[in-house]
């Protein structure tokens, strides 16, 4: 037994270590044909007779040969058990070693294929995706069944997609189903993550340092922004200026805001990259890189960068301006670049526009949007060119209907200079001799004394936003239909004045806890001493604000800061309530105070609507944009988002129960939209969320129902795809050590990387050898003793 030990310390010498190396306790089963050896020896006790003589004699002419062959029938059985328990246990031995050429040799590969949009860029008839393929087949089918090789398919664009992860076979008929490439971008840190996971598994599932032999092949364009990632702070700085004039866009209509964690995605990008690359390097494995993008380091490629509005629509049948940027991507510039705009499928005449080497140019299109809703509007570039997926875009624009305003009179006046609710109305309602503005008047004001607030048919649902105007106190029961209104998605605006009592509203009105609908509450009286020689002004205000972001221009600041505000209410604002302007007194107090009250708004005036206690309604350049600016914010409903980026989930409301509710893709594909509708506050209803793998394709979607309209997104590429510019192979290999471009592994004739190969096949078939040859050794014997007997 100790010459077995002997030999496996001889053979442990030429591997170069065990995958299972627990399971080498099986060899301690080599000892058993042994012991079985020695327990069948008995002992006789000798017992001298005639013949026996002539029996010994015989004996010793033939023990020597008898021990030898016995010999060699238990070594033969004690190495088939050693063998099999080595077979087990998988050795494997490194390039170097004697017993290399006799090794396994499967490969274990990670083959990622590029999916991003910009391997859509042809410069012939195949495109970059489809060479990429192609290639990929060719190093599949190099690929072996029989020797155990295994490839890991990732289809990689925004997220990493698994398609295999077995046989080359079942790459191969995974790799049959790509035929296009995704709307995404490429996420490098990502589909490497993947490789990543990959190589812990192996490496947790043996010893044999099993990273180092997983072999990494991505076949991409080398676009450099995948490679070279940049944060968004990066990537703003260094974002070519466009060479227009046109004004700069607003933001979208719908007011639903960019979630605050979205730049956070895209912050770290780069540290994420390096990261993984870092372990990736510590395990040994090389990511090797090969380009199908040909030899143009900078293609030249136009795309639509964005469709924005350039101003907010305030209404239908007024001309609004549309923004049209283009991109150009590459190293010359492009003159007499025509774009085209189409506004719910109607082609509007093309513009013609230069844009600049490597830089941007803005063309504005005027569009007159006849009936207020969703808007479906799309630019795309008159001649195609290399790179189809960006020469159109599409946005969905929300034109809004007239607010619905009702403007609750508490001191109701004989002209409009004394009446509390006179100057709103003069600036919202539409000129009576101006029939042309009466399909496109962006308000709807209906004025009532305050003594009809309580009237039994005055029903709340039907404004989207209620002003108080000094109104001396609300009864309980109008609370509790305020309350509801409110509640359901409504706004309510409270402006203050002499009638106002105090302790009836805080009474009715505000609860410490934020129960209460207004946003502080209310407390002295404060005015001026003397309003000849002083007066209070606005001190600061929120210029990020949509109600007050008019005046965030320098130009237009002094409209708000420098009118005089005599009298006011000092407030106390809630806990969670957002101030959004205060005056010049001594103590800072609030002038406009902000809460959400659930779907709701409330906010809050300290001073007055007319000129009892401020001068504003006397400064018409003040009074007009605070005014509609304040009202269309505060009947503004948060939507979710209209337009958004592939594999996106699409989430909608609606006004009406959906029935019968189906997703139509860009394609004209339809499917019923699984999932059951939530009832909202207000009437409402929310859609169940349209997945991800249901938005990777660009274009327009929309959600049919029965008896609804329907509601439209807008899905488009991001509009960096269209850069082309390649990352060459020295700035690849200078990137990270982990990188290797295809070329120069040809060059360092190190094409097929190192790696570990496993002998458990020769050992296998040494197993076999050594039972057959066993087999027939102690057949042979038997039949020869037979015969001498």
């Amino acid at each position: 037994m100790g010459s077995v030990f002997l030999a496996t310390l001889f053979i442990g010498s030429l591997i170069g270590g065990l995958a299972h190396p627990a399971l080498l306790w099986g060899l301690g089963l080599a000892s058993v044909p042994i012991l079985i050896h020695l327990l069948n020896r008995q002992r006789h006790k000798p017992m001298q007779w005639a013949a026996m003589r002539f029996v010994l004699a015989a004996y010793r002419k033939t023990r020597r040969r008898v021990q030898l062959e016995n010999l060699l029938l238990l070594l033969l059985r004690t190495a088939a058990i050693a063998f099999l328990a080595l077979m087990i246990a998988r050795p494997f031995t490194g390039a170097d070693s004697p017993l290399a050429s006799l090794t396994e040799g499967r490969r274990d590969l990670v083959l990622i294929v590029d999916g991003s949009a910009s391997m859509g860029w042809r410069d012939g008839v195949d495109s970059v995706f489809d060479r990429a393929i192609k290639r990929a087949r060719d190093v599949v089918h190099k690929l072996q069944n029989g020797r155990g090789d295994r490839v890991r398919l990732v289809f990689a664009g925004q997220y990493p997609r698994l398609l295999s992860w077995t046989s080359p076979d079942q790459a191969l008929s995974m790799l049959d189903t790509l035929t296009a490439p995704t709307d995404e971008p490429l996420d490098l840190a990502a589909a490497l993550g993947d490789v990543l996971h990959q190589a812990r598994t192996d490496s947790g599932d043996s010893q044999v340092g099993g990273a180092g032999k997983l072999e990494v092949l991505v076949l991409s364009d080398l676009q450099a922004r995948a490679f070279r990632p940049q944060d968004t702070d990066d990537a703003e700085a260094k974002a070519p200026a466009s060479t227009s004039t046109a004004p700069k866009p607003v933001a979208p209509v719908d007011t639903a805001k960019v979630p605050a964690d979205k730049a956070s995605e895209k912050k770290g990008k780069r540290a994420a990259l390096f990261e993984v690359l870092d372990e990736l390097q510590s395990m040994n494995v090389r990511v090797v890189v090969e380009s199908l993008a040909g030899g143009d380091p900078i293609p030249q490629n136009l795309g639509i960068a964005a469709v924005e509005p350039l101003e907010r629509f305030h209404g239908p049948g007024q001309v609004a301006e549309m923004g049209v940027e283009v991109a150009n991507f590459g190293p010359t510039e492009k003159n007499s670049v025509r774009v085209v705009l189409e506004v719910d499928g109607e082609r509007k005449p093309n513009q013609s526009i230069d844009v600049p080497a490597r830089g941007h140019a803005q063309t504005v299109f005027p569009v007159v949007f006849k009936t207020s809703g969703e808007h479906v509007v799309t630019a795309r570039l008159e001649e195609g060119d290399h790179l189809a997926v960006d020469n159109q875009r599409s946005r969905v624009v929300a034109v809004p209907p007239a607010v619905r305003v009702l403007l609750v009179d508490g001191a109701p006046g004989s002209v409009i200079e004394e009446d509390e609710t006179g100057y709103l109305q003069a600036v919202i309602e539409p000129r009576s001799d101006d029939t042309s503005l009466s399909t496109a008047a962006p308000f709807e004001p209906r004025v009532i004394p305050a003594d009809e607030l309580s009237a039994p048919d005055l029903d709340y649902s039907q404004f989207d936003v209620i002003w108080l105007a000094n109104v001396e106190s609300v009864p309980a029961a109008v609370v509790d239909k305020l309350e509801a209104a409110v509640a359901a998605g409504r706004a309510l605006i409270v402006s203050l004045g002499d009638r106002v009592d105090a302790q009836a509203w805080n009474a009715r009105l505000f609860h410490a806890d934020g129960t209460g609908l207004l946003p502080a509450s209310i407390e002295e009286h404060v005015a001026v001493s003397s309003r000849a020689e002083s007066y209070y002004r606005v001190k600061s205000f929120d210029v990020t604000h949509p109600a007050l972001s008019f005046f965030a221009d320098e130009r237009f600041k002094p409209l708000l800061t420098e009118v005089p505000v005599y009298e006011f209410a000092a407030v106390r604002p809630i806990a969670g309530a957002r101030v959004l302007a205060t005056l010049s007194d001594d103590g800072s107090h609030p002038l406009l105070v902000e809460r959400a009250y659930d779907r709701g708004k409330v906010f809050l005036w300290t001073s007055t609507i007319d000129p009892l206690w401020t001068r504003l309604p006397e400064s018409p350049a003040t009074l007009v944009p605070f005014v509609h600016e304040l009202l269309r914010y505060a009947a503004s409903q948060p939507e979710p988002p209209r337009n958004v980026t592939p594999g996106t989930p699409l989430a909608a409301e609606t006004e009406q129960f959906p029935r019968n509710v189906v997703l139509v893709r860009p394609d004209g594909a339809r499917r019923p939209l699984d999932g059951e509708a939530t009832a909202l506050p207000g009437n409402r209803w929310k859609l169940p969320p349209v997945q991800s793998k249901d938005t990777e394709a660009a274009g327009v979607y929309r959600l049919e129902m029965e008896g609804g309209k329907p509601i439209s997104f807008a899905i488009s590429v991001d509009p960096l795809e269209g850069d082309l510019e390649r990352i060459s192979a020295a700035d690849l290999h200078a990137l990270h050590p982990a990188f290797v471009a295809s070329a120069e592994m040809s060059e360092d004739g190190a094409s097929e990387p190192q790696r570990h190969g496993e002998l458990w096949r020769p050992i296998a078939i040494a197993v076999l050898v050594i039972l057959i040859l066993e087999t027939m050794w102690a057949a042979w014997l038997g039949v020869k003793r037979s015969v001498r007997a």
